[in-house]
């Protein structure tokens, strides 16, 4: 353990951890996590906004729906392609310019889609949305990572996914609405500008966060890890029916219960505002207590609101699924995080983090290809009842890789 362990020659970034030791005083919102917070506040909303009117977008080509799972599968291949190599990079030689010319791509993807004119065109650029999104995600979780004192990786990486939430929660809102006010171009045009602001923030104000190892890290050490492949097995099956939630409600809503796209960005909405808004509080809680019951519980309320969603055709009832299906996420997010986090001190944050959000992208990936078919032979309320059904699972395996973990004497006292 002692040949990975990372030491900080940057003396900008050994000033910024000294400062931030009081993780709810008003230091933490200063100087560069102050900058990271709004950066990646503002390039989630801009990537949220596009959510609800991926569908629209697959009725206007003509396709099939099963583009839609596609789509969303396009983006998480490359997220999965990329995330490994993108995360070692940013181990070796830093966070910060990786993290800029991520935002500087959103930007660019952004107005692409203004000019798609196929389907195929369309997978295309979420392909490169998705390296985009690796150079950025994973990479400001390991800069939170460099920076959390010991014993507060809840609640510093709480605080990270907070906004990360917001920002994605907020973005189908907006979308939806501004679909209906001013047409897809305004939409884009307006996530172009929410991705080049934080970009240029970025790029002036951050410092780089390089930490120097005195051996190189290894993202597939991450994969072998005995503690971090109970966290990586269950955000994998989380991914189920959050990709059920996030890419096949629009087609339930808009097919069935004929939801506007307004009213279907709202729903979308409350399950990652909620979910956002939760994070810093459970976050705060992981610190303190048990974190296997986090997330089996959120489970449990992820599970539960999966099942029902297609039994019911009230919108505020939807709505009040939405958020229990949010908290349930956090609380279980929040958990596996902080454990990631822990284990990013051994394993390098870079590699913790870019394993993570690897096992997310195949998450992201292969559900919407998966439900795709489903979609096809037995209908979408099928997609709801399946994705919960293995969630709730999962919950087994789950508990025998914890146990076997609990064995490594170094790795006790973390999971429980």
């Amino acid at each position: 353990m002692a040949d990975s362990a990372p030491f900080f020659s940057d003396q900008n970034l050994h000033a910024a951890k000294i400062a931030y030791q009081s993780v709810m005083g008003e230091e933490f919102f200063r100087g560069p996590m102050y900058i990271l917070l709004v950066a990646v506040f503002l390039g989630m909303l801009g990537l949220g906004i596009v959510i609800p009117l991926l569908p629209i977008f697959v009725d206007n080509f003509g396709a099939s729906h099963f583009w839609v799972g596609a789509l969303f599968a396009g983006y998480g291949l490359s997220r999965i392609m990329f995330t490994p190599a993108i995360a070692n990079y940013s181990d070796r030689h830093g966070r910060k310019w990786l993290i800029s010319a991520g935002l500087a791509l959103y930007t660019v993807v952004s107005l692409c889609y203004i000019f798609a004119g196929s389907v195929c065109e369309l997978f295309v650029i979420r392909f490169v949305h998705g390296i985009a999104s690796a150079m950025i995600g994973p990479i400001a979780m390991a800069y939170v990572g460099d920076l959390t004192p010991q014993g507060m990786e809840g609640q510093y990486q709480g605080r990270l996914s907070n906004v990360f939430y917001l920002g994605m929660g907020a973005g189908p809102l907006i979308g939806g609405a501004l679909y209906h006010l001013s047409g897809l171009s305004a939409v884009f045009l307006l996530m172009a500008v929410l991705s080049f602001i934080p970009c240029l923030l970025c790029i002036r104000y951050l410092p780089d966060s390089k930490p120097e190892y005195h051996k190189s890290p290894s993202i597939w050490k991450a994969f072998l890890h005995r503690r971090m492949q109970a966290s990586l097995f269950y955000r994998f099956i989380n991914c189920f029916p959050y990709a059920a939630f996030m890419v096949f409600l629009p087609v339930l809503a808009a097919n069935e219960d004929h939801f506007s796209t307004t009213v279907i960005g709202l729903i979308i909405a409350v399950e990652v505002l909620s979910m956002g808004m939760s994070l810093g509080y459970f976050g705060r809680l992981v610190d303190r207590h048990k974190k296997f019951w986090f997330v089996v519980g959120g489970t449990l309320l992820l599970s539960a609101g999966t099942l029902v969603i297609p039994f019911v055709r009230n919108v505020f009832v939807v709505g009040l699924i939405a958020l229990c299906i949010g908290v349930g996420n956090a609380m279980a997010i929040s958990a596996a995080t902080a454990v990631v986090a822990i284990d990013g001190r051994e394993l390098g944050q870079g590699v913790a983090m870019g394993a993570f959000n690897t096992v997310v992208s195949m998450g992201i990936t292969i559900p919407p290809l998966i439900f795709g078919v489903i979609l096809v032979s037995c209908g979408v309320d099928a997609i709801f009842i399946i994705s919960g059904l293995l969630a709730l699972a999962a919950l087994v395996p789950f508990w025998l890789l914890v146990v076997r973990s609990r064995k490594r004497p170094a790795e006790r006292g973390v999971n429980g």
